[in-house]
């Protein structure tokens, strides 16, 4: 789910704070720049790492 999806819902709802925050939030990551590659790198690493199922300490 996509900033301008959360804030389509957030105006569905009348939620008119939610929605103006998801269109600044859209608004902000659309003016930031492209990764690098070295970031994109670490980004899979995290994502990745996060993916993993977690097992209980015993």
């Amino acid at each position: 789910m996509n900033a301008s999806q959360l804030a389509a819902e957030a105006a569905a709802r009348g939620d008119k704070a939610g929605e103006t925050y998801w269109l600044h939030v859209e608004k902000t990551v659309d003016q930031a720049p492209p990764l690098s590659p070295e970031q994109v790198a670490k980004l899979r690493v995290l994502v990745g790492a996060d993916a993993e199922p977690r097992t209980a300490a015993a």
